[in-house]
């Protein structure tokens, strides 16, 4: 007893300290697991207004001849998705079909960003990533706690005919008890992708073009990266810039479950050759968590199912932190 009574106090005191950032926490989290379908209601005018088939698609090159200060570039990720060009501060939308321009918006002021600084730093920078971090520390010591405390009483639905005081306690513990596995996996992944995120893969170094020197479009350098990791898709590519020859290739494969992928490719411009290959299908253990965590934290490893577990996550810590608060206060001002 004296032992159920010290994590009892730990846990509710914890909870109520740390609730409010672990709200925001699991809000922001919540809100970009659905990043992209938030984004097409927001702005449906930056997306085609019928399916484009890949047959159908414009070359990106003579789309780029209007747009030559490119740093980089989105590909479709499906038959309803735009080409977005990043230049500068803005993001273009551009349809797959003709090359139409469909829209603009700033590169990094989006609601996303702000979601994401949210998630991370809490908009403080280094010190609310401390706190971010500590308070992940914390929800991951609520959910184990939690367990704990829930085992005596086994909660598994609502009382009927409860009164609001317990129809709190049960919200509080079924939330807790069948989001608490995947709580924990949210929790160590998020601590993971900020102090194991391993190295970002650099470009090899090559000789620079000569004057003159015909280059490698992008188009044929989407086409030899995804020839040399049969079964992936191009997602992304970064343009390179005039010292620095390489194109640098996003891909994905079917089971990523982002749309975004894990693999990277590096392509000479000058002669096409591959120069390095990094795929999410090879490598050791440590490696291929660390290219898989995001996707694990996100909730797109596997696709619609997983996010939609992700997102239930989140709202049922939602749930618990208002709920904690509610049993908090109900109990002090008793």
């Amino acid at each position: 007893m004296n032992l159920r009574r010290t994590l009892l106090w730990l846990h509710r005191w914890a909870g109520v300290l740390a609730g409010l950032v672990i709200l925001v926490i699991a809000v922001t989290g919540g809100s970009l697991v659905f990043e992209q379908t938030i984004q097409r209601w927001l702005r449906p005018d930056l997306y085609p207004q019928r399916a484009t088939a890949n047959a159908d698609r414009i070359p990106i090159s003579s789309v780029l001849v209007n747009h030559p200060r490119v740093q980089g570039i989105r590909l479709p990720r499906d038959e309803t998705d735009s080409l977005a060009l990043f230049s500068g501060p803005m993001a273009f939308y551009m349809d797959p079909r003709d090359g139409r321009l469909l829209g603009t918006r700033p590169r990094m002021g989006g609601w996303e960003q702000t979601m994401i600084k949210l998630h991370v730093n809490l908009l403080q920078g280094p010190t609310g990533g401390t706190i971010v971090v500590v308070a992940t520390c914390i929800t991951l010591g609520l959910a184990l706690t939690g367990l704990w405390l829930w085992w005596p009483l086994r909660i598994f639905g609502f009382w009927k005919g409860a009164n609001f005081r317990r129809f709190n306690l049960d919200l509080h513990s079924i939330a807790g008890l069948y989001s608490s596995i995947f709580l924990l996996i949210l929790c160590i992944t998020g601590l993971t992708l900020r102090y194991m995120h391993g190295e970002h893969p650099q470009p090899p170094q090559v000789r620079l073009p000569q004057p003159d020197q015909p280059l490698l479009s992008v188009d044929e350098a989407i086409r030899l990266a995804e020839a040399a990791l049969p079964g992936a898709r191009a997602s992304s590519v970064e343009m390179p810039p005039p010292q620095r020859p390489v194109f640098r290739i996003q891909l994905a494969f079917p089971e990523d479950g982002s749309p975004a992928g894990r693999s990277v490719a590096f392509i000479s411009r000058i002669d096409g050759k591959v120069l390095d290959l990094h795929s999410s299908r090879e490598g050791s253990w440590s490696q291929l968590y660390q290219m898989a965590q995001l996707s694990i934290h996100m909730g797109s490893i596997g696709g619609t199912a997983t996010r939609w577990i992700a997102f239930l996550t989140c709202v049922a810590l939602v749930l618990q932190i208002l709920s904690g608060y509610v049993l908090w206060w109900k109990r002090k001002s008793s």
